[in-house]
C-alpha cells in the first residue's frame, strides 16, 4: 500500500523539521519553505492532507488556503493550519476561507498525530 502523502509548508526549518520528525516514518512528508513554493509545488502534487504555516513572508498562509479551495486538483484536501498565531479571530479567519483545522505552535506531536488520525 503506498504511503499517505502530507505536504507541509512552512518557513521555519525548526517546524518543518519537528514535523518530519513526527510523521516522516508512516508518510510520504513533502516540503515547501514559502507559500510561493508551495503553489508551484501544489500545481503538479496531490497531497491527502495539507499542515500550513499562516506567517510567510510573500504569499501567506491564508493565500495559500485561497488558491487550494479554487484549485479543483486540491480543493478537497484538508488543510490543518499550524501557526503561532493564537487570536481567535486568526483561527476564525483561516476557518472561514476554508481551513479544516488549527494548531497553534509550539507543536505537541500528539495533537498532530490526532489531526493525521482524524484526516487520513
Amino acid at each position: 500500500m503506498d504511503k499517505s502523502k502530507i505536504l507541509v509548508i512552512d518557513d521555519d526549518p525548526v517546524c518543518t523539521s519537528m514535523l518530519l520528525a513526527i510523521l516522516g516514518d508512516d508518510y510520504l512528508v513533502m516540503t515547501a519553505n514559502s507559500g510561493d513554493g508551495a503553489i508551484e509545488l501544489l500545481s503538479s502534487v496531490e497531497p491527502d492532507l495539507i499542515f500550513l504555516d499562516i506567517t510567510m513572508p510573500d504569499v501567506n498562509g491564508y493565500q495559500v488556503i485561497k488558491y487550494v479551495k479554487k484549485h479543483s486538483l486540491n480543493q478537497q484536501v484538508p488543510i490543518v493550519v499550524v501557526s503561532s498565531l493564537v487570536e481567535e479571530s486568526d483561527q476564525n479567519f483561516a476557518l472561514k476561507l476554508g481551513a479544516d483545522d488549527y494548531l497553534t505552535k509550539p507543536i505537541l506531536p500528539n495533537n498532530v498525530q490526532k489531526m493525521v488520525d482524524k484526516y487520513l
